[in-house]
């Protein structure tokens, strides 16, 4: 399968998100579901049917160095897009940063990238609010595009094999006890 098909069948995945919900949701075989599927949806992600694969992508630290996403295999990865104007992003992000605090040292992690915005914005922001998970900027928005983040915050779960599991736009609260033991879960299986 082209890359180029891989990235397109992702965005209308993500364009069905707003329309399909509903739908989706009354369609799910309550058998044939994943076990983590009523956790994400309490948090109001879309649990696609079945893990989309994506194709590795390298991209900005907020530090400079390059990160790609297959560094990440082993992990379950929050792909947070997100910029600085961005009310419910910013509205988002403690609660994203006290996950990150509470669970960095399981198999999980944040990917949270600036989509739009030059580093030294997004440096100069996350200096002012100390966030501590992981950043990386997508200047150009091609990243973001690609994940048919056209509206942010959106938000992606990878599985430890990089692939997506469920995606949501919004923002949500990460940082209940009942979400980070679900998250704790979910990285130890």
């Amino acid at each position: 399968m082209s890359r180029q098909y891989r990235w397109y069948r992702l965005f209308f995945i993500i364009a069905a998100l707003g329309i399909a919900l509903p739908a989706l949701s009354a369609q799910d075989n309550v058998q044939a579901r994943p076990w983590y599927a009523r956790g994400l949806e309490k948090l109001g992600f879309t649990v696609f049917s079945k893990p989309q694969p994506l194709d590795d992508f390298s991209i900005q630290a907020l530090g400079g160095s390059f990160s790609k996403l297959s560094d990440q295999k082993g992990k379950i990865v929050l792909l947070n897009f997100w910029a600085t104007w961005c009310p419910p992003c910013r509205a988002e992000m403690p609660a994203i940063d006290r996950l990150w605090t509470k669970t960095k040292d399981k198999a999980f992690t944040v990917m949270g990238v600036s989509v739009g915005e030059e580093p030294g914005t997004v440096r100069d922001f996350i200096g002012r609010q100390g966030y501590s998970y992981p950043i990386f900027v997508d200047p150009s928005g091609a990243l973001g595009s690609a994940f048919g983040a056209r509206s942010i915050p959106t938000s992606y779960i990878l599985d430890k094999s990089g692939a997506a599991i469920a995606g949501k736009i919004g923002g949500a609260a990460y940082d209940d006890a009942e979400t980070i033991a679900f998250f704790g879960e979910l990285a130890s299986r």
